[in-house]
Parts: structure tokens; sequence; C-alpha cells
């Protein structure tokens, strides 16, 4: 029992810092702030959370727990915020699909919970910087969580290879089921539910699994020519699956998660097909 103790006690470092706020340290680095304690349970990897965030970064240690949110003079240093056009946002935890080095902070927070999450740059996009995110910069979170609920798990559909066919450009696409609703058209707004896969049927992503469907306008190149193209083939209501070779999806670049030349796979619902406003 004293190892066991010993041995959690360690992995957390509470100090103080200048507003008398209590700063948790982690053992990787990342550390926080408990602005307001949240109720219910506590979010652990694979939970479903629903988000608001504002994300900086960080020039200096100067101030760093302090409430950023109302200071414009720390407008320079923003990222982003979900705040602006109030769009909350859902995340599977442990999903590494929002700030590298996050998801860490999640943990331990409960619904109506805020916390302001610093992550130093080597756990973040250390050397190398990412977009709008220099190299060797960290990265301050205001995270608050609204809801927090159990994982929804997507799996590959089981589809009848007889269904396949292929275009011109290489897109292979099988209808499973047809919609009855408005054809998918560029220019037009599009909703749609996914999962994805690697050819081995790896997922690397899946809207289902964040409850959340993907709004795109189709045909403006906002997402890999194998979608723009094979959503083209549908109407609203449709279930489909395209198997999209490298050059109609991300060709020699390494995603990480999606390897160099690599083939996905997805398995596409289209929720709703409307005009652009």
């Amino acid at each position: 029992m004293k190892k066991i103790l010993i041995a959690v006690l360690g992995l957390i470092i509470i100090t103080s810092c200048g507003n008398k706020q209590d700063v948790v340290k982690t053992e990787s680095g990342l550390s926080y702030v408990e602005n307001k304690v949240g109720e219910g349970r506590e979010v652990k990897d694979g939970d479903l959370v629903n988000i608001h965030f504002i994300i900086w970064r960080l020039g200096d240690s100067t101030d760093m727990y302090s409430d950023w949110q109302n200071d414009t003079t720390k407008n320079e240093f923003k990222v982003g915020s979900s705040y602006e056009g109030d769009q909350q946002m859902k995340y599977v935890v442990g999903s590494d699909q929002f700030v590298k080095g996050s998801d860490e902070g999640f943990k331990g927070m409960k619904a109506g919970g805020k916390r302001t999450i610093i992550i130093p740059a080597s756990l973040a996009y250390g050397d190398e910087g990412f977009g709008p995110i220099p190299p060797n910069s960290s990265i301050k979170i205001m995270l608050e969580v609204f809801e927090v609920k159990d994982p929804i798990v997507a799996k590959m559909w089981d589809v009848d290879s007889t269904l396949f066919k292929q275009t011109e450009s290489g897109l292979k696409y099988a209808i499973i089921e047809e919609g009855s609703g408005p054809d998918v058209q560029q220019g037009k707004v599009t909703s749609v539910h996914y999962s994805g896969f690697l050819s081995d049927g790896t997922k690397f992503d899946s809207s289902v699994e964040r409850d959340e469907p993907l709004m795109l306008m189709v045909g403006m190149g906002q997402v890999i020519p194998g979608w723009d193209e094979g959503l083209q083939l549908l109407k609203q209501g449709s279930k489909a699956r395209f198997i999209i070779p490298p050059q109609l999806a991300y060709g020699e670049r390494d995603l990480g998660v999606i390897p160099p030349n690599s083939t996905l796979i997805f398995d596409v619902e289209v929720v709703e097909v409307k005009d652009h406003q």
C-alpha cells in the first residue's frame, strides 16, 4: 500500500503561483489550474466530451495562468477559439485529434468544469511548430467541459463486394443504400457522417464517434479529391463506401495516423444537403 501511495504522489506535484491558484504539474511536464470544479463523472481516455476552448501560444512564462479570455492585449497570441460563433466541439479524449499533447489535460475534469492548461513545447509541436504555432512554442488552453459521455464505437460496415464500381480517376465506390433526398452537387453544403480506415482495417478517424457530422461545401477543395468526387455520386440519405487511392487522398504526405501512400477506406452517410446561404 505504501509503495502504491508513493507512486501516485510521484505523478503530481502541486505548487503555488503568484495569484494563489494551485498549479498542478504532471510528471510529463504539462501543468494546469482548476478554474472551476465540475460535477459528475471524471473524464478518462475514450470518453466523448463536449467542450469550449480558447488556444494561445505562449511568448514567455509571464502571467501564464491568469484569465486571458477578455484581455485584448493577448489577442496577438490567440490561435483559435470555439466561443467565436458559439461552436462547441465534440472530442474523443485520447484520440489525439485536438491540440497535440492536450489529452492529459482533460483527465479528471467533470461537466461544468474549467481549466487553464499549459502544454510545454516538448509535448506539443516541438521544434517543427504547426501552422500558426511557431517552433518551440508552449501552448495555453482555456478548456470548458459541458458533457461527458460513454464513447460511441464505429465499426467498419459489411459491404457486398459485387456493389463496387470504379471511376476513371481510380476511385472505387459502393452505394449501400440509395438516398431519396437532393443530389449532392458542387457548391452544396453537405453534412456527412463518416468513419475512416486504413487498408488493414485500422480506424484513424470517425465523426460517428464524435457524434458530430462533418459539414462542408462539396467540390471546393475543402476535403481530399476522392471525397469531392465520391460525394457527388450520392444523394441525401445515401450510405456508401469509398476506397480512395493515394493520389486522390494524401499522396506521399506522412500524417502520422495516415502513413505515406495510403489507400483509404471511408464508410459515409449523407445526412443533409442544402444550398449555400
